[in-house]
């Protein structure tokens, strides 16, 4: 049977029919508990959640961070998927590479046949992106616990809180999870705090490449909020979201620093060194160029390595400023998060050593 799947168009007769032939609109057995999520949508869960679905791509991660493990998980985007396979929990988790991962369409579309044959007892779905894509998850009876994608990085921090009231006996292990990762940010916001504007580097962060043209991040993403929160300067500010621009546009910044995202896997450092189109910049110039880390989940979207992204940030922005130990920092987070301790070669690959050997300050900052 071709999997259904109901975005904008989906609903109506069609829902309705799928449901009663999965018997989704039955009342759930025994006792249930209703809470208010963190768009403020009611959501009803059974009384022991054994297995999970989510539409929400880093969602994934973070239920295996809570659960230090991926038991619970029966669905997940595709693209949540790619993520575990490319990075840290693949090793972790090889099991993890094998979670059904047809439950999500474009746009975040729910695959309401594949839902409701994963027997799932709680979806996870964005809540800010059009009832859309919840109603087909709500007309057949699943429970629906929304996240919001407004905020800067630490948004993540209200994530865990919001999937602990969802995963039945972890709301204790997802608050401390959350504590942690606050304290980390008011620790950073503390030392920029004594870093005066004027030795604060300006940085571009580049999502993709097209030829010489690029898509960098302005305001209102999360990249902006934690260039800001580590002490840089992002003169992309003014730009809605993630906006595209010419070579000449990037030369104009002058970046102190670019930073190059986990999305396009051709923009690597190596790209700008000895390119003459962009050799003029002071961040080529001086080789500040540096691709961003991937673990259990990348490092420049928000997740639960948001805190060592942070950390991985302060350093490069200010390396003549006291940080911590990053390598000794990720073991710690990885025993706590994931109950694995990477050897030496896993942190390697974690931190891009090789991608960005080249890079100023990075064999210093973060060899072994």
């Amino acid at each position: 049977m071709k999997p259904q799947f109901f975005g904008v168009q989906g609903g109506g007769i069609a829902v309705f029919f799928l449901g009663f032939a999965f018997g989704a609109f039955a009342a759930p057995e025994g006792a249930s508990t209703t809470f208010r999520d963190q768009n403020d949508r009611e959501v009803t869960i059974p009384e022991k959640v054994g297995r999970v679905a989510t539409l929400v791509i880093p969602a994934a991660s973070m239920v295996i961070a809570i659960d230090q493990g991926p038991r619970r998980l029966v669905g997940i985007h595709p693209a949540s998927r790619q993520e575990i396979a490319d990075g840290m929990l693949g090793r972790f988790f090889p099991d993890a590479k094998k979670i059904r991962a047809d439950v999500a369409g474009e746009g975040f579309a729910p695959n309401v046949e594949a839902l409701l044959a994963s027997r799932a007892d709680l979806v996870v779905q964005w809540g800010d992106r059009g009832d859309a894509v919840i109603d087909p998850l709500v007309s057949v009876g699943l429970p629906v616990l929304t996240l919001s994608s407004a905020g800067g990085g630490e948004i993540a921090a209200e994530w865990l809180r919001v999937l602990g009231r969802g995963l039945t006996g972890r709301q204790a292990r997802a608050n401390a999870l959350a504590e942690d990762f606050l304290e980390t940010r008011d620790r950073i916001v503390k030392a920029v705090a004594q870093i005066p504007e004027s030795r604060r580097p300006r940085v571009v962060y580049l999502y993709r490449r097209q030829g010489n043209a690029f898509q960098v991040a302005g305001g209102k993403t999360t990249v902006d909020s934690d260039i800001r929160l580590a002490g840089g300067i992002n003169p992309a500010s003014h730009l809605n979201a993630y906006a595209p621009v010419g070579a000449e546009q990037v030369l104009a910044w002058a970046p102190d620093i670019l930073l190059l995202g986990n999305f396009d896997r051709d923009l690597k450092p190596s790209f700008f060194f000895g390119n003459d189109v962009f050799d003029s910049i002071p961040a080529v110039k001086e080789k500040r160029v540096y691709l961003y880390p991937q673990g259990g989940f990348r490092w420049d979207p928000p997740s639960q390595e948001t805190p060592l992204a942070w950390r991985w940030l302060f350093a490069l922005f200010h390396p003549d400023a006291p940080s911590e130990a990053l390598r000794d920092r990720i073991a710690e987070s990885y025993r706590s998060l994931y109950a694995h301790s990477p050897d030496s070669i896993e942190i390697d690959i974690i931190l891009r050593m090789i991608d960005n050997n080249d890079s100023l300050n990075y064999p210093e900052k973060f060899s072994r």
